[in-house]
């Protein structure tokens, strides 16, 4: 994911509540990862933590463990 998409959706005025429910498995997981390497930086993107919580329960809403 390329840092300009990565911030498309953090600050989408839709909200993560809105965008996280349309994105394809793959693309919601490839989210996850690039929000987890964005908040392991010196200066993480305003809004990632929220938006990594929100895509982690959303992935884990769509996968739930047995």
């Amino acid at each position: 994911m390329t840092p300009l998409r990565l911030s498309q959706l953090i600050n989408d005025p839709r909200g993560p509540g809105m965008i996280l429910p349309t994105l394809a498995v793959q693309e919601l997981r490839t989210l996850i990862y690039a929000l987890y390497w964005n908040l392991d930086t010196p200066s993480p993107t305003l809004q990632a933590e929220t938006c990594y919580q929100l895509a982690v329960a959303e992935d884990r809403r769509r996968s739930p463990l047995p």
